[in-house]
């Protein structure tokens, strides 16, 4: 998954956000709310985007790009979208309640899971991540930096321990 919203602890907009802003208040319909030219020309934007978004990364196309209301539906919608009972998750101590929520409801319903603890400075020691490994290990979700600690996963080395 790769994580695009800043909103939540950013403050000040480039000049170019807000101009968008500006311009989408006062000529931009509801995408799929109709077939006026604003709301075709919403559904217009949002489609090339969405292509935009995945050529940029790689994907399969623009119906493989989803919005959602934040960063918190999306990972409830992602997390409870993949685990299922008798798959094995690795999280950490660290995450935010918008992962620890779901998971903790998914270990009630038969998901495994196993918590990496951290030091007194927030951080996580790989080997530890690697230790918890298991066979049934469906997936690992974890902050690659955090906006609490400033603190960042090495993320090329996890890849290396899966």
């Amino acid at each position: 998954m790769i994580y695009l919203d800043n909103a939540a602890t950013s403050y000040h907009k480039p000049q170019s956000v807000i101009n968008a802003v500006c311009e989408a208040l006062k000529g931009t319909g509801n995408a799929g709310r109709g077939v006026n030219e604003a709301s075709l020309e919403a559904s217009r934007v949002a489609y090339a985007t969405r292509h935009l978004l995945s050529e940029s990364f790689g994907g399969f196309g623009p119906s493989q790009v989803v919005f959602t209301m934040n960063s918190t539906e999306a990972l409830n919608i992602a997390i409870s979208g993949i685990f299922r009972p008798g798959d094995h998750v690795i999280t950490t101590a660290i995450e935010h309640n918008s992962v620890l929520r779901p998971l903790y409801r998914l270990e009630d319903e038969g998901t495994e899971l196993t918590i990496i603890p951290a030091d007194k400075l927030g951080r996580i020691r790989l080997e530890d991540m690697e230790a918890a490994i298991r066979e049934n290990t469906r997936g690992i979700v974890c902050t690659h930096a955090s906006n609490l600690t400033g603190n960042m996963l090495d993320i090329a080395a996890i890849g290396q321990i899966a």
